[in-house]
């Protein structure tokens, strides 16, 4: 039984989550929601230090899965 090689998930990483940013995208392409509210949800920027933000937005535009507020 072979099992499928993953590709490395090589994305920036969120402290306020414990998620790389491609686990972040993840979730929003699952369930899409506006930018803030994704920081919420999606990312838990909420309770944590918030400095990832702004790179976050920008890995999130690059992937087409940014949604304006």
């Amino acid at each position: 039984m072979s099992a499928e090689p993953q590709e490395a998930d090589d994305s920036p990483y969120c402290c306020c989550s414990a998620a790389t940013f491609q686990e972040i995208l993840e979730r929003q392409q699952a369930s899409p929601l506006p930018f803030m509210e994704l920081l919420m949800v999606h990312a838990g920027c909420g309770s944590g230090c918030g400095s990832c933000i702004n790179e976050l937005e920008q890995y999130l535009r690059a992937n087409s899965a940014y949604i304006e507020d």
